[in-house]
């Protein structure tokens, strides 16, 4: 009887090579459960990488800022509107608080009960050297309105000569400012610089104004590009949340203009195709609201395009024979909002009707102007707070504007004096009154 047992019968070779087998797979299965177990393992408590996977790209303008997107199976978070600091409706004003007392100005902003005021800051102007600026006249502005406990909106427009020295001046534009700066880092830098200047104190920055046509944006050669205004936002945002995050960042509010007929040119472009174009090269990650500008002209606010709405007491008829969505302020802020896919909400940073009643102007400025009644300008601005508050994606509105005709050294005659709403004795116009009565009504005293 064979008395060795089952292993003294394996040849010894045999039984080191099985032995080293066993010895890698228990090797193999603890370096599986130690990295595989996200319970465990320091790897995985970050997200998977999108790189990670190898997805194929594709541009999708339904994803905020039009940016790639992965098209694996990898889910990925909902795009979210970030909260601007007040979720309310935020009323405002415009003024020409740089001329006068701007404490006086903030007083009247006050009695209309806005929360916000307008203040355009012209850099090319005020600064005629690198690393010099004139901040006097701002100083005044913005510690009257944080004296008033107003919010303070700056509009950051213009840049100085030197910072494009090829750029030259013309008739409209005597100190060759109306343009952006070769070196788009300058004026990132010179946002900056606000910041710095007045901290806690500014509340939201529009970077550049109707930048879709060639009277604002002027380069060398000629060329209005959208591609190259998101660059500049781009390095404006960046700029600001770095040095304060809680800021509104609002894009530029756009000339509304069908001169172009649908399409853009170097000499500008509507601004229907200009947003486009915008959301399509990814501004919407550079904003936390959307500049628009949308002018009342002889229409009521509660019109759009496909009304059929016509007015035969007009003598302005374009509205009614060419009806595009630029002459309706609800037009307008609806092309806005489906352009952009309600993604981000609207700033709006100018809007206002004309009326040269009692200036004793029998040619305005604007033809519109005169179609318009004191009472109508009333009724119609009061009525656009109440909508846009009811619409619900506007969040901010500047009326557009309570004292330039007062201001202006060529009074009625200045081509923004019909929308004031205050005269030029500096007395109330119907708009002040209404526009003081609704408020008070809707905030109390």
């Amino acid at each position: 009887m064979n008395n060795k047992s089952f292993f003294d019968r394996i040849p010894l070779p045999v039984l080191i090579a099985a032995w080293l087998i066993a010895v890698l797979l228990g090797i193999l299965l603890v370096f599986s459960q130690f990295f595989n177990n996200p319970s465990s393992s320091p790897a995985q408590t970050a997200p998977t990488k999108v790189a990670d996977v190898a997805p194929t790209v594709t541009k999708n303008p339904q994803v905020i800022g039009g940016g790639p997107i992965p098209t694996s199976n990898v889910q990925l978070p909902t795009p979210t509107i970030p909260a601007l600091q007040d979720p309310s409706f935020g009323y405002g004003i415009q003024a020409d608080f740089l001329t006068g007392d701007p404490a006086y100005d903030m007083t009247q902003a006050a009695r209309l009960r806005m929360g916000w005021i307008k203040q355009q800051l012209r850099w090319g102007v005020f600064s005629p050297a690198p690393d010099q600026f004139d901040w006097s006249g701002f100083d005044r502005v913005i510690n009257a309105a944080n004296a008033r406990g107003l919010k303070v909106m700056l509009s950051i427009v213009t840049a100085p000569a030197w910072s494009h020295p090829n750029l030259a001046a013309t008739t409209d534009d005597p100190g060759a400012i109306n343009g952006p700066p070769d070196d788009l880092n300058a004026y990132a830098k010179f946002v900056g610089e606000v910041v710095d200047r007045y901290p806690g104190k500014v509340h939201a920055i529009e970077i550049w104004n109707e930048q879709n046509i060639d009277a604002e944006w002027r380069t060398t050669p000629q060329v209005v590009s959208p591609e190259k205004y998101v660059e500049m936002l781009k390095l404006a945002y960046q700029t600001i949340k770095a040095k304060d995050p809680n800021i509104i960042v609002i894009s530029g509010a756009l000339a509304p203009t069908g001169y172009f007929v649908g399409g853009c040119t170097e000499a500008g472009c509507d601004d229907g195709p200009y947003l486009k174009r915008l959301f399509s090269d990814g501004f919407l990650q550079y904003v936390d609201c959307v500049g628009v500008h949308a002018n009342g002209y002889n229409v009521p606010p509660d019109k759009t395009i496909n009304d059929g709405y016509t007015d035969p007491t007009a003598t302005y008829r374009g509205p009614f024979t060419n009806p595009i969505p630029q002459w309706f302020f609800r037009s307008t802020l609806e092309l806005y909002r489906d352009t952009v896919q309600n993604q981000k909400p609207l700033c709006v940073t100018e809007f206002g009707w004309a009326s040269n009643e009692g200036f004793g102007v029998t040619v305005p400025t604007y033809e519109f102007a005169a179609d318009n009644t004191l009472q109508e300008q009333a009724d119609y601005i009061v009525q656009a707070f109440k909508l846009m508050k009811d619409w619900g994606y506007v969040k901010l509105a500047f009326l557009f504007n309570l004292d330039y005709a007062q201001k202006s050294p060529n009074g009625a005659n200045n081509r923004t004096a019909d929308w004031s709403i205050l005269g030029l004795d500096g007395s109330a116009r119907p708009a002040f009154n209404a526009l003081h009565d609704y408020m008070k009504a809707l905030l109390g005293e």
